[in-house]
């Protein structure tokens, strides 16, 4: 009875039944028909190491081959992006603290130029209401009142 093609060429995996241990492998040719076991190999001489020729020499590489490497260039753009965008928004707010102070300084003026016409508007108020030189002498007169004559001062 001859083994067929096929069943030659299994390895030991195909007959392992069920654990990959010494155990568990069918070593009687009964119990599975037409399966050959593998014969150990035979331990191999040490080997001894190749000797590799050395390299050539190493050119020398340019700053834009090792960003080329080390994949530089994306970074070094991101980190660029990230401090323009910084550097923006530091320029804007430093523009709306530059706004805000020119704002109160205008409104601390406003205010100061509003007292003073409060000011103005309470001294034309009185103005309008004082008495002329004139007409104090005329109520003067009329309440008999007249000037001190030489015998009348007071030594």
């Amino acid at each position: 009875m001859s083994m067929p093609e096929s069943n030659k060429k299994k390895s030991l995996d195909a007959i392992r039944v069920y654990a990959p241990s010494r155990g568990s492998l069918a070593l009687d040719s009964e119990a599975l028909p037409y399966t050959r076991v593998a014969e150990p190999a035979p331990a191999a001489a040490p080997r001894r190491p190749k000797l590799v020729p050395l390299a050539p020499a190493k050119k020398r590489h340019t700053l834009l081959d090792t960003m080329r490497e080390y994949k530089v260039l994306p970074k070094t753009a991101a980190v660029v992006c990230i401090l323009a965008m910084a550097f923006a928004l530091i320029f804007t707010l430093s523009g709306f603290n530059n706004i805000s102070a020119s704002q109160k300084e205008l409104n601390k003026l406003s205010k100061q130029v509003s007292e003073m016409e409060k000011n103005v508007e309470k001294a034309n108020v009185d103005l309008l209401f004082s008495l002329d030189l004139a007409s104090a002498h005329e109520a003067a007169r009329d309440a008999g009142m007249s000037y001190p004559g030489t015998g009348n001062s007071g030594n």
